[in-house]
């Protein structure tokens, strides 16, 4: 995955419900993201962690991981990457690259 300024990080998202009096609320959720960088030889492990992110106009409405906490922590590697002389890689696949070699795999 290739988060600010083109470093290569393994992420995972995650969203859930939230307990809200002993309940799962159906409108409150906590989101995260996971990330080690660099990705090919992890030396740092970051975790972002969102309570109640808000659906709002640039998340398209979505308070899912990956329209807030993905996007935090993406401005995070880029701020601290330079810090831990982690060098960008320019010659990361793009995103859609990388779709489709999956699914050329897969088949």
């Amino acid at each position: 995955m290739s988060l600010g300024a083109e470093y290569d990080v393994a992420g995972k998202t995650g969203t859930s419900d939230k307990v809200v009096g002993g309940r799962y609320s159906k409108t409150k959720v906590l989101t995260s993201f996971s990330a080690v960088l660099p990705a090919d030889q992890p030396r740092y492990m970051l975790l972002i962690m969102l309570d109640e992110p808000r659906a709002l106009p640039e998340t398209r409405g979505f308070t899912t991981s990956g329209w807030n906490a993905v996007p935090v922590g993406g401005a995070v590697v880029a701020r601290i990457a330079p810090l831990l002389g982690i060098e960008p890689r320019m010659d990361l696949p793009t995103a859609d690259r990388l779709i489709l070699a999956s699914m050329k795999e897969s088949r």
